[in-house]
């Protein structure tokens, strides 16, 4: 995952360009406590759906 801080974006357009730049998700933080995290829509899809991401076996068997 990549990562940056609040003080880097500057705003909501510097932080869809941060997300529509990687192809991760991306932590943003604000101090120690606060984060954020980011990303496309495929980036998102992919978590959910890859199951050799996951390492699990494929989703059908997921299913009771």
């Amino acid at each position: 995952m990549d990562t940056c801080t609040l003080d880097e974006v500057k705003n909501v357009r510097g932080l869809v360009g941060v997300a529509q730049s990687s192809d991760e998700p991306v932590i943003v933080f604000d101090g120690d406590d606060e984060c954020l995290v980011v990303m496309r829509p495929a980036v998102f899809e992919r978590i959910l759906f890859d199951s050799d991401l996951l390492n699990c076996s494929d989703r059908a068997s997921m299913l009771f």
